[in-house]
């Protein structure tokens, strides 16, 4: 029987994917010429595009030199039989197909989902009203922090949004806490970029907040009518309990009476009625003392239903005070919307998260061959690596595309492909968007699409680690799979554990108890670990230390260097981290702030780290460090205060003489410096607003072979393996979140109109309904996946050795918690019959006493920072094609300054060419770029707009210093003086920004000043076209 053109691969850790994917791949393009051009390949990082594309070619070059078949690849052997090709037929095919690909090489599509999606958005822009030249923003955080910003500016202003955003904070202040509501908005504010947010928030884009004020009055009108029936319910069961002839000392310690009475007396909170036996001992008929007889048998059966009745009420209570408690957030979340929408129009930008939701609503019902049309190609064989990752929107969004390849026919009578490989033990990306549930109805056929059936493949093999930790994670998981709550994930977790071996033998799995679960023991218990593996054989490079929290890598990594272990973090390699990096920053913040002794000390005592009397050399320059500074190392910090910040620390570097050995921070710095500058403008608060939101996660890439123990996340450990892994602070509460919200249907009529509310998950929606306790049940069974996958993540990374270091942790009735990991490996222990009390530490296999030719041997190239600093008035620029990377940043550099430094040459149009040649006898430009660049200054001298500013008879002020009042130095680009009116123009580069405007404003201020009339304010956008822009 044929077999389907529609494959699914179950690829557990280590399984050989990467494999499994590159023969199909290369079946499809060996089979007949250009077949990589008809391929779209998916998947979810550079990296792994990087490792596919590299698999393909190599996989080709090595084919292409085989010439019999002893020692051939084994999948060359495959091919070979699949294509039923001899040796050299293969081999010359092979030869053939990777020059096509290398000739052809911007049609070898393996890329990523987002790259994907941006295509097709960038192919639509204009049926999008989304400007062509739109900027992909990556980093949400910073779209949201402004967004969050300028809605509190406009508090006082706009009188409805500050009475909620005042309401707020007296509400915050009521419970006790803090009356900032910046984080709340921030958080609430978060849901905007989360796409399982998508469908909830688009009930709500038409709500403004007049009709969120409506529900808030129908949430308080049902709150205000609810406690009165509780109070008058309470009251009756009291009266009914007096009219029975029972007293209240009838009942042990007045429990039941002194319930009622609570809620009587307006106590409705749940944890204050419902922790004690009481219900339980009504449902039996406990109610009263042993020695009290009853004067009805009806009496219990009454007073349960009152009870129940009551409870009922109070958790519906709990439900709107739930309700409530989230309103105002929820209420400006739109103005929070329309504040990101403002934000992006102005600086159009576009934000990833958008991506995919853009494409669902204007391109899914497009035909699938138009969308073809516009793509410019036509797709038959799809490839979707890591499908678990995969958003419900993303694969929405694809199956048009691959629906029409897999279930049509192409001018050769022959169907499309579909090759899905996937893990659903290894999805850990629910929090941005992926769907674990989504693989898991495909590969059991629960969903499929297409009218196509699916042939289903499950990888046996694990080649990744040795037999031991093979067999200790096949064992562990299944134990541990009898805990998952969903029938599904337990069958794939207990299926999905029983790998095969490879030919890798022994190997070592240490699995240790903590008595004492603290920072310390940790610390101690991992040196422990590095210590034994290195007396195996094992190098520092060699040992990955993976763990579930950041903050819990910082605190090994401070242990670790404290003992002299050499480590690498993403701590360590922060760009905060440099001192130098400490000390250029603190400039920056003294320039603005001179009176501030903390920045003061902060810098002289970077500068007087080498001095012998380093207490003398502070105390002499704290009050008066620009004195200081001046006279100890020739810094002017006048001048340094007028620099934009690029100059200004490029400046900074030379006179400090900080580029004196090569620093890869200090590179990496000054690349944050030029792109913020480009994008927010050169002014240094906009830098220091930028840096203080983003400095925690600015940091410099190293090569791999770095003789130093890494520290990473599991997140960022998935897809890598390591020679020995230690797993510390393994004791992780599966059900563990951080202020965790719900959606949850509501009637439209009850809530004015709202169809959903957004509601606090806590352990008490479980007694709020039958419809509630579903959603949390089903969130729980999702969080519990999500943590087992994390688990299977981080012991599947071995190799050789793992470490796992967790908790002795008992309950009081010294019962193990099995909703924690360190309760999964106690019970995994005890059903193996290892488990012995008071024993901390089990051990299977031995560890391999030497390790040969782990990795290959790396040469590092140091490259040192290149001085570009403009030290006026007599400067030259060094722009040598062999001193540069051949990147897009360098040449939007190179740009930059040689177009903005020719055009200061330029008063008059006839000084074009004057200007070219000291261009280039200053080796700013060379001879070939010459006719390219003389094209973009001509664009700009004969512009329509411009032509008249740029002839002879007016007086030009090219780069002019203008003194302001204030005391500050302004550097308009060019200013043209005809009779007293004044023409203001400012050359940039890049996408526009605001900020340019309030620059020039301030140019057109001074001259106002000064007597003279503005006539025209303009802004010369400078790229592949040229763009005007009029200030009014």
């Amino acid at each position: 029987m044929d077999s389907s053109s529609f494959k699914i691969y179950n690829a557990s850790a280590g399984s050989g994917k990467t494999y499994t994917l590159s023969s199909a791949y290369l079946k499809i393009i060996l089979s007949r010429p250009f077949g990589f051009k008809r391929i779209l390949a998916i998947t979810f990082t550079n990296k792994a595009v990087n490792e596919m594309k590299g698999r393909i070619l190599e996989s080709l070059f090595s084919f292409s030199e085989v010439t019999s078949e002893d020692n051939t690849p084994p999948l060359f052997l495959e091919m070979m039989q699949a294509l039923n090709l001899t040796v050299p037929e293969l081999q010359k095919l092979s030869e053939l197909r990777l020059k096509e690909i290398l000739h052809n090489y911007a049609f070898f599509d393996i890329s990523t989902i987002d790259k994907f999606t941006h295509r097709l958005i960038r192919t639509f822009a204009r049926d999008l009203k989304i400007p062509q030249n739109f900027e992909v923003v990556l980093d949400t955080d910073l779209l949201l922090d402004e967004s969050v910003a300028r809605i509190l500016s406009k508090a006082g202003e706009d009188k409805e949004l500050t009475k909620v955003l005042l309401d707020f904070a007296l509400e915050k202040i009521d419970d006790d806490r803090s009356w900032d509501i910046g984080y709340d908005l921030l958080k609430i504010g978060a849901l905007l970029f989360n796409e399982s947010n998508i469908s909830h928030l688009e009930l709500l884009k038409d709500k403004d907040l007049q009709s969120f004020k409506v529900l808030k009055e129908a949430v308080i009108r049902q709150l205000k009518n609810l406690e009165k029936k509780l109070s008058a319910m309470a009251t009756e069961t009291l009266n009914y309990i007096a009219q029975s002839g029972l007293e209240m000392e009838d009942f042990p310690r007045q429990t039941l009476p002194d319930h009622f009475k609570k809620v009587k007396n307006g106590i409705f909170s749940p944890a204050s009625l419902y922790k004690n036996k009481l219900e339980e001992n009504l449902i039996n008929g406990k109610i009263v003392k042993v020695n009290v007889v009853l004067p009805s048998a009806e009496i219990p059966i009454q007073l349960l239903q009152r009870y129940l009745g009551i409870k009922e009420l109070i958790y519906q209570r709990s439900f709107l005070q739930n309700v409530y408690r989230n309103l105002v957030p929820l209420t400006l979340l739109n103005a929070i919307q329309q504040e990101v929408a403002a934000i992006q129009k102005e600086k159009d930008q576009l934000s990833i998260s958008e991506f995919n939701s853009i494409i669902s609503k204007e391109i899914k019902n497009q035909p699938a061959p138009f969308i073809y049309e516009r793509l410019g190609e036509k797709y038959r064989h799809y490839f979707i690596d890591e499908f678990q990752d995969t958003s419900e929107m993303q694969w929405t969004n694809l199956i048009p595309l691959i629906g029409s390849a897999l279930e049509g026919q192409d001018d050769f009578g022959k169907t499309g492909s579909l090759f899905v490989v996937g893990d659903v033990k290894q999805a850990i990306y629910r929090w941005r968007g992926g769907k674990a549930e989504q693989f898991l109805d495909l590969a059991t056929a629960q969903s499929n699409p297409f009218s196509v059936s699916a042939d289903t493949y499950l990888l046996p093999k694990n080649y990744r680690s040795h037999e031991e930790i093979i067999n200790f994670n096949n064992r562990f998981f299944q134990s541990a799979s009898q805990f998952l709550e969903n029938d599904s994930y337990k069958h794939f977790f207990k299926e999905g554990n029983k790998q095969e071996t490879n030919s890798k033998k022994g190997g070592y799995v240490k699995l240790s108890f903590l008595e004492e679960d603290t920072e310390e023991n940790y610390g101690q218990k991992t040196l422990e670990s590095i210590n034994h593996a290195l007396s195996n054989g094992y190098a520092f490079e060699n040992i990955c230390i993976i763990v579930r929290k950041k903050k819990h890598g910082v605190s090994l990594a401070d242990y670790l260097m404290k003992e002299h272990v050499p480590v690498i973090s993403s701590e360590s390699l922060l760009l905060a981290s440099s001192p130098k990096i400490h000390f250029m920053v603190s400039l920056i913040r003294w320039s603005l702030q001179p009176e501030e002794q903390a920045l003061a000390f902060a810098i002289l005592n970077f500068l007087a780290e080498l001095r012998e009397h380093k207490h003398d050399f502070i105390i002499e320059h704290l009050n008066d460090l620009a004195n200081g500074l001046l006279h100890e190392f020739n810094f002017n910090s006048h001048l340094f205060s007028q620099l934009s910040v690029y100059d200004g620390m490029e400046y900074v570097i030379r006179t400090f003489n900080l580029s004196q050995s090569q620093d890869a921070y200090l590179n990496a710095f000054m690349d944050t410096v030029f792109e913020v500058e480009q994008k927010d403008g050169a002014d240094k608060q906009s830098f220091l607003n930028y840096w203080d939101k983003k400095e925690d996660t600015l940091s410099i890439v190293i090569p791999e072979s770095t003789s130093a123990v890494q520290i990473m996340t599991i997140h960022k450990a998935k897809g890598l393996e390591f020679p020995v892994v230690i797993f510390p602070y393994a004791n992780t509460n599966i059900y563990e979140e951080i202020d965790p919200k719900l959606w949850i249907p509501v009637d439209t009529e009850t809530f004015s109109g709202f169809s959903e509310v957004l509601i606090s998950k806590k352990q008490e929606v479980l007694d709020y309904g039958n419809k509630e306790a579903h959603i949390f049940n089903e969130e729980q069974g999702k969080l519990q996946l999500d943590s087992f996958n994390l688990l299977y993540v981080a012991l599947t990374r071995a190799v050789s050795t793992l470490y796992i270091v967790s908790a002795y942790d008992f309950k009081k009735e010294h019962t193990y918690k099995t909703d924690y990991f360190s309760g999964l490996f106690i019970h995994f222990l005890k059903e193996q019959q290892l488990w012995r009390d008071e024993t901390f530490e089990y051990e299977f296999g031995t560890v391999p006493k030497k390790i040969e030719d782990l990795g290959k041997e790396t040469h590092i190239t140091t490259i040192p920072y290149i001085y570009t600093h403009k030290d006026r008035p007599n400067f030259s620029i060094l722009t040598s094609a062999g001193m540069l990377w051949d990147t897009e940043q360098e040449k939007a550099i190179k740009k930059g300054n040689t177009i903005h430094y020719l055009l200061g040459l330029i008063k008059f149009a006839n000084d074009l060419e004057t200007a070219l040649k000291i261009g280039l006898q200053k080796g700013i430009i060379v001879a070939g770029e010459i006719e390219q660049i003389k094209r973009t200054l001509r664009q700009v001298i004969d512009h329509n707009d411009l032509r008249d500013l740029f002839k002879t008879g007016t007086t030009v002020l090219n780069e002019t210093d203008i003194l302001m009042a204030d005391g500050t130095i302004q550097r308009p680009d060019r200013v043209v003086i005809k009779n007293k009116e004044v023409y203001i123009i400012d050359y940039k580069t890049g996408a526009k920004n605001s900020k340019y405007k309030n620059q020039l404003n301030t140019y057109a201020d001074a001259f106002l000043e000064m007597e003279y009339a503005v006539t025209h304010k303009i802004i010369v956008y400078i790229n592949d076209n040229i763009d005007i822009e009029f200030i009014p």
